[in-house]
């Protein structure tokens, strides 16, 4: 099983909130230090959506509960949230500039992607926006689908990104 949180929460706490962002602002510096404060501290995933393909073709996107197999470790100084998504057969970090925009596309494989700072948002064909902010999970199992798009925020992002390229959607 793959202790997702764990890595997670130690990767955030690894991340600096200006990690490859550029020149910023000190207003933008401070903006983006509070976005990331809170995954940083916490370490928990604090939402959950699955991107699939409809009937229709077009990517689709459902709120996942995020509630995991639990643990608490060191005296209650750790506590894990665990999820079994299988082995990944890659793991990437992934930095996304500032205000970038993504052109639509579907995943090419299952992956988790997990938002550690700053922020992005995702846009489906019919219009709708999912914001994914640090402690964001995006389990992407529309392959074969139309595609969605998005953009990065102001900050950019910092995010991990779990590849599946052997496995199918569950």
């Amino acid at each position: 099983m793959f202790l997702f949180t764990l890595i997670a929460a130690t990767l955030a706490q690894a991340v600096p909130a200006t990690a490859d962002r550029g020149v910023l602002t000190p207003k933008q510096r401070a903006a983006c230090a509070r976005l990331d404060a809170d995954f940083a501290r916490t370490g928990k995933v604090l939402k959950m959506y699955r991107a699939y393909t409809g009937a229709d073709g077009k990517s689709k996107i459902e709120t996942v509960d995020v509630a995991g197999k639990g643990g608490v470790y060191y005296g209650g100084k750790v506590s894990l949230t665990q999820f079994d998504f299988g082995d990944p057969t890659k793991v990437v970090i992934v930095y996304g500039h500032p205000n970038m925009v993504i052109p639509p596309h579907p995943s090419p494989y299952r992956e988790i992607f997990l938002i550690l700072s700053g922020s992005s948002e995702v846009v489906l064909p019919d219009g709708k926006r999912y914001a994914l902010t640090p402690g964001t999970m995006l389990l992407s199992e529309d392959q074969g689908s139309t595609g969605r798009g998005g953009s990065s925020g102001p900050c950019g992002y910092v995010a991990l990104d779990l590849q599946f390229k052997d496995a199918a959607p569950k």
